[in-house]
C-alpha cells in the first residue's frame, strides 16, 4: 500500500471512530513463539495464544459470529479480563494495514487516544508482520464484560494469516490486572499456523 492509500485510509477510520486519536506504545514479537511455563493456550486451526495463569477458557461470545476462542479471569466471582480470537471480522483486509483499519473500527467509542504498532509474530516460516494496537476505556456493563463503570486497558493485536485472511486478538483487562510483561509475553507467545481457505 502506497502513503497516500494509507493515509486515506487511515483519515476515513478516524472519522469513523470520531476522532480516535492514535498514541504511543511498545510492541514484541518473535520468529519463534514462547509461552511462559504455567499459562494455557487457546489453539484454534488458524494461530495459538497463550493466555495468563488465573484465565480459563468460556464459551464464545453471543451475537458475534466472528469470535472462535475465548478466555477469562475472575475475581471475586466478577470478571476482571478477557481474552478473545476472532477470524474474518470484516472484508477486503487482506494485508496488516487493512486489518489495523477494521480493528481500530471496533474500539468502542470515547475510548482513550492508543498507539498503533508495527510488530512481528511468529509463522509457519519465520515472522510474519502484524499490528499491536493499546487503549483504554471504561465498561459499559454488556453481557460478557467486566461491570458497567470499570476502567480497562485493551490490546488488540491484528493482521493476516498464511491465506491473507484477518484475524484478531482482543485482551481487556481491568487496571492493574494484567502487568506489561503480561501484555507482552502475550504477543510473544502468537503462533500462526500453516492454512488454506
Amino acid at each position: 500500500m502506497n502513503g497516500k492509500s494509507k493515509h486515506g485510509l487511515r483519515a476515513a477510520m478516524a472519522a469513523g471512530v470520531a476522532g480516535l486519536l492514535l498514541t504511543g506504545c511498545g510492541g514484541g514479537g518473535k520468529s519463534a513463539a514462547t509461552t511462559p511455563d504455567g499459562w494455557g493456550t487457546l489453539d484454534t486451526k488458524r494461530l495459538s495464544v497463550a493466555y495468563p495463569k488465573g484465565f480459563k477458557e468460556a464459551p464464545v461470545g453471543k451475537g458475534n459470529p466472528y469470535e472462535v476462542a475465548r478466555a477469562t479471569l475472575t475475581e471475586g466471582g466478577v470478571m476482571v479480563a478477557s481474552m478473545s480470537v476472532e477470524f474474518d471480522f470484516g472484508t477486503g483486509m487482506h494485508t496488516a494495514d487493512t486489518a489495523v483499519i477494521g480493528a481500530e473500527t471496533r474500539i468502542q467509542l470515547g475510548a482513550t487516544p492508543a498507539k498503533t504498532t508495527e510488530i512481528q509474530v511468529a509463522g509457519p516460516d519465520g515472522s510474519q508482520e502484524a499490528r499491536k494496537i493499546t487503549y483504554s476505556f471504561t465498561s459499559r456493563g454488556k453481557e460478557g464484560t467486566p461491570p458497567k463503570g470499570t476502567k480497562l486497558d485493551g490490546m488488540m493485536v491484528t493482521g493476516v494469516d498464511t491465506e491473507q485472511r484477518p484475524y484478531l486478538i482482543t485482551v481487556n483487562s481491568k487496571e492493574g490486572t494484567l502487568s506489561n510483561r503480561d501484555v507482552s509475553d502475550i504477543v510473544d507467545s502468537v503462533a500462526l499456523k500453516k492454512t488454506k481457505k
